[in-house]
């Protein structure tokens, strides 16, 4: 919400340091979300600026958990593969963004969010 009662887009950074890297496997962004209504999750990696997320799930949700101030409504789990190559030794950053605004009712209800590494081999 801005001063002049607008409701606009929104990003959370989660910020999180590697020392080393699989560059050849796949990490697993898992997002399990309790509730969305009239949302969309687009994912960046290390770049807000990027033109295209690395992941969005598109439009979604037509629960009213929000409104209602309930903890869930229709969960929704992502699994989100992220090449090794795309991150870096040292601070990364994924970049969640809600990009519609427009109303207090539009959003994501968040369960958890969690980063899985490549499996190990030995």
């Amino acid at each position: 919400l801005v001063g002049n009662r607008t409701y606009v887009p929104t990003t959370w950074q989660i910020l999180f340091d590697l020392k080393d890297i699989d560059q050849t496997g796949d990490y697993t962004l898992q997002l399990a979300l309790a509730s969305a209504t009239t949302a969309e999750l687009q994912v960046r990696i290390n770049d807000p600026n990027a033109e295209r997320p690395y992941f969005t799930t598109g439009l979604i949700g037509k629960d009213n958990a929000i409104a209602r101030h309930g903890i869930h409504g229709l969960y929704w789990m992502y699994s989100v593969y992220i090449s090794g190559s795309h991150l870096q030794t040292g601070t990364n950053t994924i970049f969640l963004t809600q990009p519609r605004g427009g109303s207090p009712f539009k959003g994501i209800m968040y369960d958890y969010i969690r980063l899985e590494q490549p499996p190990q081999t030995n």
